[in-house]
């Protein structure tokens, strides 16, 4: 039997416009900008406290974690990153199918064994450890773009669509 306190029972009701909102996104988590939210018209950011403190009650009864860690990221296939890129999320890039070149090679026998043994088709990628397409994306991180919230004093004035009078 499931203890359905730290793991709910997944259910498809009672609609999909939250899954449709997500598109075709594996995303699992929504990311909003507190600076953002706080620079929202008073009516507006009433609403969404009103939103939020409903979604929090509903799910009470739900193990919830203390905090999450979130930095801002762009996205990256593994065939476009650096080698200090690969090296920082556990990409290995292989060239010769697993095969490493003989001990004490000079660099002319080295750069002609590298000739002989190149595939073809391209690299082979591992991620930790384990097989990985070169168009699977790894998240870099950045610097995040939008202003710090400054304990409730950043404003940044929103592009907000007014209807016609």
């Amino acid at each position: 039997m499931t203890d359905t306190t730290t793991r709910p029972a997944i259910d498809t009701e009672p609609g999909d416009q939250i899954h449709g909102w997500f598109s075709l996104s594996y995303s699992n988590y929504l990311v909003l900008h507190r600076s953002l939210m706080q620079s929202m018209p008073a009516d507006w950011q009433e609403r969404m406290v009103g939103c939020l403190n409903e979604l929090r009650d509903a799910y009470s009864h739900i193990e919830q974690p203390e905090g999450f860690k979130v930095e801002a990221a762009v996205s990256r296939d593994i065939s476009e990153l650096t080698e200090a890129e690969q090296a920082a999320h556990g990409v290995v890039e292989d060239w010769y199918r697993g095969e490493t070149p003989p001990a004490g090679l000079s660099e002319a026998d080295l750069n002609e064994w590298r000739a002989e043994h190149e595939d073809p088709d391209g690299p082979q990628y591992y991620r930790d450890g384990c097989e990985a397409s070169g168009d699977e994306q790894v998240l870099i991180p950045v610097p995040d773009p939008v202003p710090h919230y400054q304990r409730g004093r950043t404003y940044i004035k929103p592009h907000l669509d007014t209807p016609a009078g």
